[in-house]
């Protein structure tokens, strides 16, 4: 049983995603003064080189490998991957360029190849074949750090440290912190998870076993090269909430606040319109009851000048679903690495790959996706889920009819052989959301990365990494 004071942290403190970030990912990373730093550079699409690091400064990196030293602008080149340097051998994530990753004790981060083990078996990946990889601190000194980073009144973060907790699969330890956060709140989130947990216990034996997080994420990339950065405009936190209250679901309704004097205000405004209760007590009972009647009938008035007015405190079903099965299930691994989708070569289709735990982030992509085209094809299809691009470029060529084109490095992510749940989720998905489809009164115009850099062969089609 893990122990210890559990909030002692003032109250303001890092978002639990950046927390994780940094622990999954930045662990073990410190440069020792007596060690040479050794680096990777992607000097432009066809070259690349590695050696340890004679001098820098803001401008210019001078490398030195097998007696031959070389200079770079760090404005010109593409990127600069730290290599790292490991004592002993460390459990971590390999990822590769095809967008793939793996879990491996790492035993060394060489100029040639990435040297591994998996239990007793050794192996490496080639350098060529390597993006970068990324270290993890043992559970029990990432857990200490996330508590005592959480202060008591934060709910939200309570909360969100026993889901993690339940991924990590330490279902006792989520079940003593679930139980003081339901007698502290009584939130029907938390009583759900609870049950969830106590639901797991009961059909397995616990083991103390430690285990890499599934939220571990490559660290942030480098600045982006002078004159070339990557789309910045996500959605803000009003246009986040707008996008939850056009896709709430009446039979399964999210966690909802009106206030009651902006229901009263509706109730004014419409007051000629039937819909609207004509005696007072009855507006009171409405303006003072379930705000989930409100919001029925603030959509029966079309009173879209109000639905900004309305908070969704918790996601709805078909965004919920989106995050675990779609973007965090399959999207963000596979498709939004920075020499992919998520990066300069992104073509039309274009995915943020950083903070992607922020609803506002998250959000952003959902509408690159329902925005987006294909050689002026949507790609989502609501009337045939399983035709939508989205879905026909990650299935194998032989399975799609419109097969994702020859880009070096693309792999099927989703078919019948290649995680059929996440493909029959991804059509779920689709079918979840609102129909008919809602117009989002949001101005945001998915980004476009077709248009070449200076210098750039033009892209010939899309999506291209």
């Amino acid at each position: 049983m893990l122990s210890g004071a559990l909030f002692s942290a003032p109250l303001k403190m890092p978002r639990l995603t950046h927390i994780l970030l940094i622990l999954g990912a930045t662990a073990a990373l410190a440069w020792q003064a007596t060690v040479p730093q050794r680096v990777y550079i992607f000097v432009d699409r066809t070259t690349e080189i590695g050696g340890t690091v004679v001098s820098q400064d803001d401008e210019r990196i001078i490398i030195e490998h097998a007696g031959t030293r070389s200079e770079f602008r760090k404005d010109a080149i593409l990127d600069i991957i730290p290599l790292l340097e490991i004592a002993q051998p460390t459990p971590g994530v390999i990822y590769r360029r095809d967008g793939s990753a793996f879990r491996a004790e790492i035993v060394a981060d060489d100029l040639d190849a990435v040297r591994y083990r998996i239990g007793k078996v050794p192996g490496s990946v080639a350098r060529r074949d390597v993006f970068r990889i990324g270290l993890s601190r043992p559970f029990e000194e990432r857990y200490k750090a996330l508590r005592e980073s959480i202060n008591k009144d934060d709910l939200v973060r309570r909360l969100a440290l026993c889901d993690w907790l339940v991924k990590e699969r330490q279902y006792e330890e989520a079940k003593n912190q679930l139980i003081a956060l339901v007698d502290d709140t009584k939130s029907p989130e938390a009583v759900a998870l609870l049950r969830r947990v106590e639901a797991q216990l009961s059909t397995i034996k616990p083991k103390p076993e430690v285990v890499l997080s599934e939220s571990d994420e490559i660290p942030p990339e480098l600045p982006q090269r002078h004159g070339s950065p990557l789309p910045t405009r996500v959605l803000t936190a009003d246009e986040a909430n707008l996008l939850r209250v056009y896709e709430i679901d009446f039979d399964r309704p999210p966690r909802l606040e009106v206030a009651p004097t902006d229901a009263k205000a509706l109730m004014e405004e419409f007051s000629a319109n039937p819909l609207v209760p004509a005696d007072q007590p009855s507006r009171a009972a409405l303006m003072h009851g379930d705000p989930l009647n409100v919001v029925r009938l603030a959509f029966g008035l079309k009173a879209r000048d109000f639905y900004p007015k309305i908070k969704v405190i918790s996601e709805p079903i078909a965004l919920s679903d989106f995050r675990r099965k779609v973007h965090d299930g399959w999207l963000i691994p596979n498709c939004a690495t920075s020499r992919c989708h998520g990066g300069p070569d992104a073509g039309a289709f274009f995915l943020f790959n950083t903070n992607t735990a922020d609803q506002r982030v998250r959000y952003a992509n959902l509408l690159n996706i329902l925005r987006g085209s294909s050689h002026d094809a949507p790609l989502i299809d609501f009337e045939k889920p399983s035709e939508s691009i989205l879905i026909q470029y990650a299935l194998p060529a032989e399975e799609s009819s419109h097969p994702h084109p020859a880009v070096k490095g693309w792999r099927a992510v989703l078919g019948s052989k290649v995680h059929p749940q996440k493909l029959q989720e991804t059509e779920q998905w689709i079918r979840s959301l609102y129909q008919p489809r809602p117009v989002y009164p949001i101005d945001y115009t998915p980004p476009d990365l077709r248009t070449p850099l200076p210098g750039s062969p033009q892209d010939s089609d899309e999506p291209t990494r």
